[in-house]
């Protein structure tokens, strides 16, 4: 697998993931867009064209043209039915055959009687390339398992890319000329969505099947994202914590990112903190700069502080304020909000990285063993691979897949004549969805965030999922942070 460099880019954008809604400010997407924050780790080069053509499996296996991104391969045997997610949401992992008089040909923009094209608009050139090129390598993975099955009532389903650039403008040009031409948007992934959503409020009958971060596009009414992002946090894992380490739970300590919305992510965990009867002795924002935290451990020492919970950073920051606990020598719990599972974090921290304990709303998308538990994972590692050999696999290709995955589920119970306003009529009914597996449960429809969760902690050098045996754990209300 090709390694990526860990470089400056978009921590807003990480933070948005795992913590659930931060929202960006124009001076966040500045300092961002020119490498003043920090990844979990960059995907491979990205496109530097505008739009283009990523015609997904089929039986001509025609390949996309974003970087990295190879022909989806043709006549795989995983095309079949969809199995039914961990939590009980069933899914559509294969293709639905033309009926017998016809699927009603060139029903809809971007439609003809042999294909659909669809649109994505993710940031893939710019200040960091290949930042977002997860998203399209999962959404295209998606569509080449179901072309490989004969697509959706006989057509074959085609993706066609725009480069948002990291640029406001050009998420804007991308969406409105992409518009024009395809019938829906799915698994786009873009810091500068808010301004594509823009251009979407004046078309309403566009779906747009897409995780927003910016919340005007969010409440669009055309909008289904797969695991909303809501400002606040989840409150299951806090109660395990609270539970787990009651002696510790009044001191606690935190680093939290400085820029793209990381104060105001770790304001709304800290409100449910302190809702639960928690208390926070040590917080501090930190500069993306900063590659040594052992002042911060014994500034916690100082502070009395016994745990440690970390929710508004990236890997490898988190990786670097691990390795200086462990040379501390501090026995404190090491937990992390969804940042920690990451392919890159244990490389970085080494034997350090040995005990952490992760909590996240995703299934282990890169183990092995979380393959074998759960064939979402399996098709998911499976396509990704065919698309893309050796990508790294990220948290953006899983919201891809996810999105193509809830899209060909409304197309395909429409009914073969594809029209744009039957597909939003089938997305307004999807109240509850998590990927056959790959998420904790969400309400796209009702644009209400998930709440079950599971935990994983690294043993031996690898990530083990600990709670609970299978899917999510559903133990605590979501907090919702007013601010």
């Amino acid at each position: 697998m090709r390694k990526s460099p860990v470089v400056p880019v978009l921590l807003a954008v990480a933070l948005s993931l795992t913590a659930c809604g931060s929202r960006l400010s124009d001076s966040e997407r500045r300092a961002a867009a020119s490498g003043a924050l920090v990844s979990q780790g960059g995907a491979g080069g990205g496109t530097t064209g505008a739009t283009t053509d990523a015609t997904t499996g089929g039986s001509t296996g025609g390949g996309g043209s974003t970087g990295g991104v190879a022909a989806a391969t043709t006549g795989a045997t995983s095309g079949t039915a969809g199995t039914s997610g961990t939590t009980g949401t069933a899914g559509t992992g294969g293709g639905a055959p033309a009926p017998a008089g016809g699927n009603g040909g060139a029903t809809d923009v971007g439609v003809t009687d042999t294909s659909i094209t669809l649109g994505n608009v993710s940031d893939l050139s710019g200040p960091v390339p290949g930042l977002f090129q997860g998203a399209v390598i999962g959404t295209q993975a998606y569509l080449a398992k179901v072309n490989s099955a004969g697509g959706v009532y006989g057509r074959q389903l085609k993706l066609k890319v725009g480069d948002g650039q990291l640029q406001c403008d050009e998420n804007t040009k991308q969406t409105q000329d992409l518009s024009t031409k395809v019938f829906a948007f799915v698994g786009s992934f873009s810091i500068y969505d808010g301004c594509g959503a823009d251009e979407l409020k004046k078309t309403p009958g566009i779906p747009d099947i897409h995780n927003a971060l910016d919340h005007k596009a969010l409440v669009l009414p055309n909008n289904f994202s797969v695991a909303p992002l809501v400002a606040g946090w989840r409150t299951g894992p806090l109660l395990d914590y609270k539970k787990k380490y009651a002696d510790r739970w009044g001191a606690i300590g935190t680093i939290y990112a400085n820029a793209g919305g990381g104060a105001a992510t770790w304001a709304g965990c800290k409100a449910a903190i302190e809702s639960l009867g928690g208390k926070v002795l040590y917080e501090r924002g930190f500069q993306a700069a900063e590659t040594d935290f052992t002042a911060d451990i014994v500034a916690m020492q100082r502070a009395g502080v016994k745990m440690i919970y970390v929710i508004a950073s990236d890997a490898p920051s988190f990786a670097r304020l691990v390795t200086a606990a462990r040379q501390q020598a501090v026995d404190w719990p090491l937990l992390a909000g969804g940042i920690a599972y990451d392919q890159g974090f244990i490389q970085r921290a080494g034997a350090a990285a040995e005990g952490v304990y992760n909590d996240q709303q995703f299934a282990m998308f890169f183990n092995k063993d979380e393959a074998d538990r759960v064939p979402a994972v399996k098709d998911f590692q499976t396509w990704t691979n065919k698309v893309a050999p050796g990508e790294k696999l990220d948290l953006f290709a899983v919201y891809g897949w996810a999105s193509a995955q809830m899209f060909v589920k409304a197309l395909t119970d429409a009914g073969p004549k594809a029209k744009r306003a039957d597909i939003l009529a089938q997305l307004r009914k999807v109240t509850s969805f998590d990927a056959d597996g790959m998420l904790a449960p969400a309400n796209p429809a009702g644009k209400k965030p998930p709440t079950c969760w599971l935990g994983a902690v690294v043993k031996g050098g690898q990530w083990v999922r600990v709670t609970p045996a299978k899917g999510f754990r559903c133990d605590g209300p979501y907090f919702y942070y007013k601010g």
